[in-house]
């Protein structure tokens, strides 16, 4: 982190340089690569090649004063009336945050509308968060990065490589950073911590596992932890799932299975019962796929 930090803001990371100011500021210096790429259009135009049916979907893209400032996305009636909620941040981030929550909408709007009521509403978080990050992958995917690349960029492996790198950078910050988040809301729960231990232990393990110092209250501000949920931990055993997806799909349709109009076929029949999904079809919850992906040097 301290040579990232040095390289992208010419000084030491501080305690507030968290997770979330990194995912923008990282990219920065390759956001002119991007500033030509509408994510929208190009999110839409992959999921309606792949027979997704996009009149389910709603995107709300306004800049307005004191809009929520993460894109998120409801799931107001499974699965006819699905909204996004996104507010532009950076070019490639951008890219990035469409792919994550139309993932999201992807889902939703393939569940069997015939489905019992807590299959189409009660899924787990670990399992709603496969697919929004399965989706997120491609923009990560050096393959589908070139295909987004106007000619005129330069070397557009050079390019390539550089987001690889700062990709790989991240996916470590991602781990890190969720794995001290995960800890703590699992002591808080698992030994009764009052706000001021669970800060204590929070400080604890950010310094282990991310290197950095800072106030143990911190974790208050965040947009998840503070709440009584156990949201934090199901990221990191989707992004786990999420790998082991990307190589089903590499194994049934290609390396460019997005690519192949019978892929959304495929992933559909996966996300149809909802709830009652059948992960054995693609994931063992092995991490090997993903912690390879993540250690490996670019």
């Amino acid at each position: 982190m301290t040579d990232i930090s040095k390289k992208m803001l010419g000084r030491e990371p501080e305690y507030y340089d968290d997770f979330y100011f990194f995912r923008n500021k990282v990219y920065s210096s390759l956001d002119t690569n991007f500033s030509s790429i509408d994510p929208l259009i190009e999110v839409r135009k992959l999921l309606a090649f792949m027979q997704f049916d996009l009149s389910k979907i709603v995107f709300d893209t306004e800049s307005r004063k004191n809009k929520y400032p993460s894109p998120i996305c409801f799931f107001v009636q499974i699965p006819n009336d699905i909204r996004i909620l996104y507010k532009e941040e950076s070019p490639y981030f951008d890219l990035q945050g469409c792919f994550h929550e139309f993932g999201h909408a992807m889902h939703a709007s393939s569940i069997d509308a015939n489905n019992e009521y807590w299959n189409k509403y009660r899924i787990p978080m670990g399992i709603a968060e496969i697919f929004s990050i399965f989706l997120e992958r491609l923009t990560k995917n050096p393959n589908y990065i070139r295909s987004l690349l106007p000619s005129n960029k330069g070397n557009i492996d050079d390019i390539v490589s550089e987001i690889a790198s700062r990709n790989k950078f991240m996916e470590l910050f991602f781990v890190t950073f969720y794995t001290a988040n995960s800890l703590m809301k699992l002591d808080y729960w698992n030994k009764n911590l009052s706000v001021d231990e669970a800060s204590n232990v929070y400080s604890a393990l950010i310094k282990e596992y991310v290197g950095l110092e800072i106030p143990g209250e911190y974790w208050l501000l965040h947009h998840i932890l503070p709440e009584a949920i156990m949201y934090v931990p199901s990221y990191l055993l989707a992004a786990v799932r999420a790998a082991e997806l990307d190589i089903y799909m590499k194994n049934k349709l290609g390396d460019k299975w997005w690519t192949e109009r019978e892929s959304g076929k495929n992933l559909s029949e996966i996300m149809k019962p909802g709830a009652n999904i059948d992960l054995s079809i693609f994931s063992k919850l092995d991490i090997t796929t993903y912690m390879k992906e993540i250690t490996e040097p670019v």
